[in-house]
């Protein structure tokens, strides 16, 4: 099965808007330019996955379509690979490292922001399951066993459009999730 994380913003646009935390810098800060950089929330949409985790992107309100640190979190601190950690599987920029030191100590510190990460995976599990939900086919577009049908899907064009600005080596596990290498999974489509 292919697995791919789901925006909270696919899953309820509104609240995803209200909810998304910025931290905000007025003057340079460990090295970080003054800026405000918002911390989108994405998760796995499999309704029969319990691996509560979330990846937390972190990017600059003035260029949102660049992904500045890629942070993966687990809600239980007994996981394995709970972290916080840098994505290996994502591209990091040279403020990587310093924006999670920042995350970790003004937002994952927080525990009603955990809480609220925590119901926004709820939900996102939730409208995976409900077929009345409005984002039930596009959530359900992120898992399946049907990589063709995925890759043609508007998600599956997005993560294709990621892998191309990426450099993935073809051993190097595939960024899809999926389990397999690369260059017989989402590689072989390149």
């Amino acid at each position: 099965m292919n697995l791919y994380l789901v925006p909270f913003m696919e899953v309820d646009r509104d609240l995803a808007i209200r909810e998304t935390r910025c931290i905000n810098l007025l003057a340079p800060e460990r090295g970080i330019p003054a800026g405000s950089y918002a911390i989108m929330e994405s998760y796995c949409a499999d309704p029969h996955c319990d691996c509560r985790r979330v990846m937390l992107s972190i990017i600059e309100e003035r260029r949102p379509s660049i992904s500045l640190a890629s942070i993966s979190y687990a809600f239980d601190p007994d996981d394995p690979d709970a972290g916080p950690f840098l994505d290996p599987l994502n591209r990091q920029s040279r403020y990587a490292e310093a924006l999670m030191r920042l995350v970790i100590e003004v937002v994952l510190s927080d525990p009603l922001y955990l809480t609220r990460l925590e119901r926004h995976y709820a939900m996102t599990k939730h409208a995976a399951a409900d077929p009345t939900h409005p984002a039930y086919a596009a959530l359900r577009e992120s898992f399946t066993d049907d990589l063709d049908k995925y890759l043609e899907s508007p998600a599956g064009a997005e993560a294709q459009a990621l892998l191309s600005r990426t450099k993935i080596g073809r051993n190097a596990p595939c960024p899809c999730g999926s389990g397999k290498k690369y260059k017989v999974c989402c590689g072989r489509r390149s």
